[in-house]
């Protein structure tokens, strides 16, 4: 026998001690997997039942390790039994209470049935440790453990006052989406175990308690086990127990538990949640676990559940572990989709089930070509109508028989052209295709390229339709063709129409900002600017006008004119009295960047807080542009160094994007990217390289153009650089700069940007590596780049890079020339600018520490410190950086009690808000001790 055997003996007959005689086996049968081990601990009993049962020591043993009476206020340790919670295989769980501070806390004390062996004690302090190291809000806390007077180990958790989940959902049945939002923060809290290495292994409905407001609780983490043991932490813990009818078949063979173990179980729950009946009264002692909809006693549930919801369950609970989903993570996106009505991943069906799905998944895009198509006949009506006020007053007798004649034949066209398109849904034109707006689309493109003979002014109306509905699903360059084709038939026959003109303007604005053609696009929709502006009585398409535009401007990088656009705009609503609540949000979020990019984090916070409240007020639920706040929030937050909260606001980005868009579209492959980024910050590298990765495959999927594709690779570039892989991102960088060179047709603004950041991130990595020639090369491009940008804070920044390179050469002279320079053009220049002064302090304190001028280093550091206390960039941990250094200066001056001053002001900032590894934390401990000896 095995000492893993051993020990499950030695726990299964002290477990089995505390039930009645009559109980015992059916018990071990129910708890006990391992037949050996079922047989070992009946020779025990069968011992023990002949021992004299007035034997003094069993007498006083059973009284020392008997579960407290009910009655009996025991005392624990600091706490006193108040009653009994409930009882398990291998412990009783208590309602106890103990003197904290002014009052009285009630926790729930979990005691050790049995003996207190050197074993149990040693596995219940492991326990104790994976409970510590669980932090989420649907996991019970762990306050507090230690062994009883008596020498019985004990757990201390939150009390949870609630329901059971089963009382919960009997007194409160809500509907299967509620429970389905319910069972997803039961996954998230499981997963966050996973990340942690834990397993709960005993999921089940009596081990999930429900607050009073509907949120659920998990409990008993105290029967985990590591996922990840060796010799000195063993993967077992003091608790093996399970609950047979939610248990899995490994468990019940007694096989070692895995992730796979925790999604079975959580597919058991899924079960109860979605059938409303208990699993435990369906499912066979080794049966397989069947499908909810098949027990269902509602019809209507039952045929639900059909589908995609008894697809989950059973994949969840596949009787093999490699058949179930690979994690918990897997199973939550599986429910999302479904609630989000797209198609789930274990799914099996033909073009029906997918065009399904596809009408949720791309309602915004659906909706948007069904409305546009059907818009054309009413924009048809609306351009003759008005060509038909404007004409009245000269033509009215003579022309008015023509005129009906002609809107009667263009509704009619329109509505031939639209019959034809929808037309492509039936089943005998699809042939098993899956049905896609795009699809629709090309096929109504060929279809107007073949019908040459249709009216010029209907046909353009056609292609205008269709370039307004490809750039509502974000394809750039099919819309800009469309459009184009639009102008082309317009200007070809020779007719003139505002509305048409001003419509293709947009379509051409959007569609020339999507392929990053910035200067392009803002002249265009600058004309569309001009051309509202003609009717001053439409005061929203004006608004709306000035929108678009700032919307491009933003991109591009231009807070001036953002600004000044969005007064102008907001403006032009308040003299006509428009509330306009939908266009006011957009033009509130709009002014975020701008305060983000100069660096002003307070005044941006400002500004997203009443953007915020103006979306709250001004979109409906579920917007399609809720991602916009989204992101702006994880972007701040970024800047803010609040890490967490960056990543949580970006990952909801990044589920709306999906959502409203699909998989394959650039504004996905943005949020994507700018996750990426905000995990990558936090120091979660592998996860920020698999959404970097996402974003380029999804770049590549739809083709876009080289200057998007390198900027990608520049971004991979930096994170590379920044994960301390410098050969990686001179790889990156000089590839990216390739891409640039080779294609020449990209936006010149833009590409000349992203060149000067590939030369500077490339200057940087070579630096690494110890190529100091080449990287003097790439460094003064950068330079001359930023100042032919008039980029004064690229300038600025790769100047004090190179400083650092000089420095590190020993060319001090030249150091200091390069750190003067960058130090005029901050004093010249904007009030922004001044981020980069206690940079430049900072760096011309090192320079003098290099000189071995340590007073003038000291000084330089406090002028440093002096200026990031007044400078908008910066954050707590910049600052806390900054004292790093002037703390290593005053150590080397001798100076101990000032070192010791900032020492003390550093360690809890980067002890709050950095990884245990970060380099900060760690020089600011060795500083410490260095200090203290």
């Amino acid at each position: 026998m095995t000492p893993e055997q051993h020990a499950r003996v030695e726990e299964a007959f002290h477990a089995a001690l505390t039930q009645p005689p009559s109980l015992r086996e059916r018990y071990l049968l129910d708890t006990e997997p391992d037949p050996d081990v079922r047989a070992a601990v009946r020779r025990l009993l069968e011992h023990a039942a002949h021992d004299d049962s007035s034997d003094p020591l069993a007498e006083r043993l059973a009284q020392a390790f008997a579960a407290p009476d009910a009655a009996t206020a025991r005392q624990v340790g600091a706490y006193r039994l108040l009653r009994e919670l409930g009882a398990g295989g291998m412990g009783t769980v208590f309602l106890a209470e103990r003197d904290a501070g002014d009052g009285v806390q009630r926790v729930a004390l979990k005691l050790l049935h049995g003996l207190p062996t050197q074993a149990a004690n040693r596995r219940m302090a492991r326990e104790r440790g994976l409970l510590a190291s669980l932090d989420h809000p649907q996991i019970a806390r762990h306050i507090d453990g230690g062994v009883s007077e008596s020498g019985q180990p004990y757990l201390v958790m939150d009390y949870v006052e609630g329901a059971s989940l089963h009382e919960y959902l009997a007194a409160t049945p809500g509907t299967t989406r509620q429970r389905l939002r319910l069972f997803l923060r039961l996954c998230d809290a499981v997963q966050h175990a996973h990340q942690r290495l834990v397993l709960h292994r005993d999921l089940k409905p009596s081990n999930i308690v429900v607050r009073a407001d509907g949120a659920p609780v998990l409990l008993d983490f105290g029967i985990a086990t590591l996922m990840a043991g060796d010799e000195e932490r063993p993967a077992l813990t003091a608790t093996v127990a399970f609950t047979p009818a939610y248990s899995a078949p490994e468990q019940r063979r007694g096989e070692r538990a895995t992730t796979a173990t925790d999604v079975f179980g959580l597919g058991a729950l899924l079960f109860d949640l979605l059938s409303e009946r208990k699993l435990a009264d369906v499912r066979g002692r080794d049966a397989p676990v069947p499908a909810p909809g098949k027990h269902a006693h509602d019809p209507a549930l039952r045929r639900a559940l059909r589908g995609d919801l008894d697809r989950i369950v059973l994949a969840a609970c596949a009787e093999a572990p490699d058949e179930r989903y690979p994690t918990v993570a897997a199973l939550a996106t599986d429910v999302q989709r479904y609630l989000d009505g797209l198609p789930i991943s274990v799914a099996v069906g033909g073009p029906v089930y997918r065009l399904r799905k596809f009408v949720a998944r791309h309602r915004l895009a659906t909706a948007a070509a069904v409305v546009a198509l059907a818009a054309a006949g009413l924009f048809v009506w609306r351009l003759d109508s008005e060509r038909q006020r404007a004409l009245a007053a000269e033509y009215a007798a003579q022309l008015s028989r023509l005129r009906a004649e002609r809107e009667a034949g263009y509704t009619e066209a329109s509505r031939n052209f639209l019959a034809s398109v929808l037309a492509q849904t039936a089943p005998q034109s699809i042939r098993g295709e899956p049905i896609t707006v795009a699809t629709l689309l090309a096929r109504a493109s060929e279809q107007l390229q073949a019908e040459q003979g249709q009216d010029p002014r209907t046909r353009a109306i056609a292609w205008l339709t269709i370039a307004e509905v490809y750039d509502a699903i974000l394809d750039p360059q099919a819309a800009l063709d469309a459009a184009d084709k639009a102008r082309t038939l317009m200007a070809g026959a020779g007719l003139r129409d505002p509305e048409f003109d001003a419509r293709v303007l947009r379509v051409h604005g959007a569609s020339l900002a999507g392929l990053d053609r910035f200067d392009e696009s803002m002249r265009e929709l600058k004309r569309l600017i001009v051309m509202r502006e003609r009717r001053p009585e439409d005061a929203v398409a004006i608004a709306q006008a000035y929108y678009q535009y700032i919307a491009v401007a933003v991109r591009a990088a231009s807070g001036a004119t953002t600004e000044r656009y969005v007064r102008h705009a907001l403006g032009v609503l308040d003299r006509a009295g428009e509330t306009a609540p939908e266009l006011r949000a957009h033009l509130r979020i709009a002014l975020v960047t701008p305060a983000m990019d100069a660096g002003d984090l307070p005044l941006a916070q400002r500004r997203l807080d009443e953007a915020v409240s103006a979306a709250r007020s001004g979109w409906r639920e579920n917007h399609p542009d809720g991602y916009i706040v989204h992101l702006l929030t994880a972007q701040l937050r970024r800047l803010q160094s609040r890490h967490d909260e960056a990543i949580a606001e970006g990952e909801q980005a990044v589920r709306l994007a999906y959502k409203a868009y699909g998989e394959r579209s650039r504004l996905t492959m943005e949020m994507e990217n700018d996750l990426a980024a905000s995990l990558s910050e936090a120091g979660r590298r592998d996860e920020a390289l698999a959404h970097y990765q996402r974003a380029y495959s999804i770049a590549q999927q739809l083709g876009l153009q080289a200057l998007t594709m390198a900027q990608l690779q520049i971004n991979l570039g930096t994170f590379h650089l920044f994960s301390g892989d410098a050969a990686q991102a001179l790889e990156m960088e000089t590839a990216a700069l390739a891409l640039l060179a080779a294609r020449a047709d990209t936006n010149e603004t833009a590409q000349l940007t992203w060149r000067q950041r590939a030369h500077a991130s490339r200057a940087k990595a070579l630096m690494a590596l110890e190529r100091k020639d080449e990287a003097y090369l790439d460094f003064e491009a950068a330079i001359g780049l930023a100042r032919q940008l008039g980029d004064i804070d690229g300038m600025i920044g790769s100047q004090l890079q190179l400083a650092k390179l000089r420095m590190k050469d020993e060319q001090f002279d030249q150091a200091q020339q390069l750190l003067d320079t960058a130090k005029r053009a901050v004093d010249g220049g904007k009030p922004e600018q001044r981020n980069f002064e206690p940079g430049i302090d900072a760096l011309s304190a090192q320079l003098a520490r290099k000189r071995g001028d340590l007073a003038l280093a000291s000084r330089r550091m406090s002028e440093a410190l002096t200026s990031a206390a007044k400078a908008p960039g910066y954050n707590a941990v910049m600052i806390a950086k900054l004292k790093l250094v002037a703390a290593s200066i005053e150590i080397e001056r001798g100076e101990s009690a000032a070192a010791r001053r900032l020492l003390d002001e550093v360690i809890p900032v980067v002890r709050d808000k950095l990884p245990a590894d970060a380099p900060e934390r760690v020089k600011a401990d060795e500083l410490m001790r260095k200090l203290t000896g």
